[in-house]
This record gives C-alpha cells, structure tokens and sequence, in this order.
C-alpha cells in the first residue's frame, strides 16, 4: 500500500528549491528550543526566542552549568581569558546543548558531558576562491585539528564520507548589461569523518571544513556516542527495506535507481537505531524531467519507515543535501 506524509509533495519541491540555492549545500546544524513553560524570552523585534538555561536542562540528569560551559569552551580554545556569552539553549537529536558566542566565534556545549562538539570560527571563513591548500595539505589539516579536539580520533577506524570543495555564490548586478550575473564568492574545503565498525557507518561523526586559501579551520563538529545497540546484524534485507521505503513514497514518483548503506542512527532522544539508509533517484510519473531523489530511513529490525531526510535523524539529516 502506498503511503505518504503529509505535504510530502511541497516538501520535495522545497528541497528541489533548496539544492538549487548558493550555499545550500553547506553543512550546518539546527538547535530547536526547548519548550517548557518559562523557557523563552523576548530577544529581538523580530520576534526570535532565547531560551533560558534552567528551561534547556530540565530533561537533563546531570546538566553542565554555564559556567563549566564556559571553561570548556575556553580550554577547546586555548584562551583562558576567553569570555563567550550564552545566546541561547536547546536541543539535537542527540541532546541538550549551551550556544555560546564571541566576538568572531560561536560554540556548542553538551550540557551533559560539557564537550564543545560543534564551533565556528568567523574569523577564518574563506572571502575568496583563491585555491593556496592543495587538497592532502587540507585534509592534513583538518585531520591534524580533529586529533586534538576529539577522543582517540587517531586510533579509530572512520570513513570518509564527504571529501569535496564547497562553493558560495552571489548574485552581483551589471550596470551596463542591466542583468544579474551569478559569480563564485567563496571556496571551502569540506570532510567529514565518521566511524565505521564492520562495515556499518555509526553515528559518531567529526566533521572540519578549511580554508583553502589560509588552511585555517573554519567548522569543526565533533560526536561521540556510546554505542548502545548489541547487534549490528541486520533482520532485513536491502531489497526489502527498498520496497518498504518504495511504498512510502508518494504512490506517483517513478524510482528509476536505489542505493542504500547500513547504519546506527539517532532519532531523538539519543534513541539508536539500525538502519538501512535508502536512496530513491527517480521523477514524477508526470514530469519526467522533474528528477529528484528521497533520502528514507528504515528499520533493519522489522523493515518500518523510521522517517526521512528531512527527519531529525542523526547525522542523515544534518547531512541531507550531500
């Protein structure tokens, strides 16, 4: 039987918007508020929401404080006079988190670990396409920078899953054309690392981006969970999650290819799966130039649709548009 969610079709023209976007390609990650009651408060006329601190840890059993947040940013900056502001608090998939900013830098805290696992350095992002770096002098780079800021990177097993060039784009106005002329603004190397075990991807992640003219760090992620599912046999077959995630779909969309990888993922909260991550490439029984692919998420234990690409399913849905 032929199944679908709700807006499904709006949501594929959506995504289809999106990949078409500069920039859209470019790794970033979303913390929702948390909503409780006394969680948000007034921060701009626009009409944006901070939530408080005490709100964000209320689902927490050992909360880290804002000021051993604080200090961990501090020591994963190497600046003990660093004084970063708390902006706002909320969540992941994979948990409760601090949002810190400086004057040129933001961080993410676990607020039940204390780790820095996401930061931002404004101040090196790339404001050109000039290539200095080769590509190994980068992925150096970011390898060398993820074995001081993550556990035991150096001795872990992982799989490169994206390896590219990002490009940002604008749209610059010609004076003597009267035309809008799309040109390249930026370049920036992207690599993502994440840990495999006997073939199957786990959720723990790192993931660093470079400037390929200065070779500074731009982006750093950082997760490590612990593993807590036992087995890591599948009860499925990937022809037969295939057909679960083909059934899913809207009943008109024509799958023309199929990929799919196994998986431990993570659905809120810090709920493990193992998953078959399936890919349909195909179009629309009414416009066969209208090519798209959904990104579905199914159960290797009983072959149930566990959500999509556009899911919070960690890390799927932080990296979707890849």
């Amino acid at each position: 039987m032929n199944t679908t969610k709700t807006g499904i079709i709006a949501l594929a023209a959506l995504c289809v918007l999106l990949v078409c976007m500069p920039g859209a390609g470019a790794l970033t990650i979303r913390l929702d508020p948390m909503a409780t009651a006394n969680s948000y408060a007034s921060a701009s006329s626009a009409g944006a929401a901070i939530a408080s601190a005490s709100g964000a840890s209320a689902n927490d059993n050992y909360p880290i404080s804002v000021d051993q947040a604080r200090d961990s940013i501090r020591v994963f900056a190497g600046n003990l006079n660093l004084n970063p502001q708390l902006a706002y608090t909320g969540s992941m998939e994979i948990g409760n988190y601090y949002y810190f900013t400086t004057d040129n830098a933001t961080f993410t805290v676990n607020q039940n670990s204390g780790v820095v696992e996401f930061a931002h350095f404004g101040a090196n992002e790339s404001d050109s396409i000039t290539i200095v770096y080769t590509h190994d002098q980068a992925m150096t780079k970011a390898k060398d920078f993820a074995a001081t800021k993550y556990d035991s990177f150096s001795s872990r097993s992982w799989n490169t899953i994206i390896d590219q060039i990002d490009t940002g784009y604008d749209w610059v106005y010609n004076q003597t054309t009267g035309d809008w002329t799309e040109v390249e603004t930026q370049k920036t190397y992207d690599f993502v690392f994440r840990e495999e075990k006997d073939g199957i991807l786990l959720p723990d992640l790192v993931h660093v981006s470079v400037n390929p003219k200065t070779g500074a760090i731009i982006d750093y992620w950082g997760v490590d969970r612990l593993l807590t599912v036992s087995d890591l046999t599948s009860q499925v077959s990937l022809s037969s999650a295939t057909k679960s995630a083909e059934d899913y779909v809207y009943s008109d969309f024509v799958t023309t290819s199929s990929e799919g990888y196994l998986a431990v993922i993570i659905r809120s909260q810090n709920v493990e799966d193992l998953a078959w991550v399936i890919k349909l490439h195909g179009h629309y029984a009414w416009d066969k130039d209208w090519q798209t692919t959904y990104e579905m998420v199914v159960s290797a234990t009983d072959g149930s649709v566990l959500g999509t690409g556009w899911d919070n399913i960690w890390p799927e849905h932080e990296l979707y548009y890849y």
